[in-house]
């Protein structure tokens, strides 16, 4: 059977939707200043941590999973 262009586009746009999902993670916490801090991680590991400051700062870590390839022509 071979593959029509079309079947080859639809195989390149398949995604991949965590590895048993889980719900989001969250810690909050005091600095060691007294300011308050909460940090969400999510099932795709990216983190999100809220600063409770004046101006409300906000830093984002995301751990992006390395994606591996194969290609095989069969005969």
């Amino acid at each position: 059977m071979a593959e029509t262009p079309i079947d080859i586009e639809k195989m390149r746009s398949i995604g991949v939707l965590g590895h048993g999902r889980t719900k989001n993670q969250v810690r909050e916490y005091r600095r060691e200043d007294g300011i308050r801090v909460k940090e969400t991680t999510d099932e795709n590991n990216a983190t999100v941590t809220e600063h409770a400051t004046k101006d409300d700062r906000v830093d984002v870590m995301i751990r992006p999973q390395t994606v591996h390839m194969s290609a095989g022509v069969h005969i």
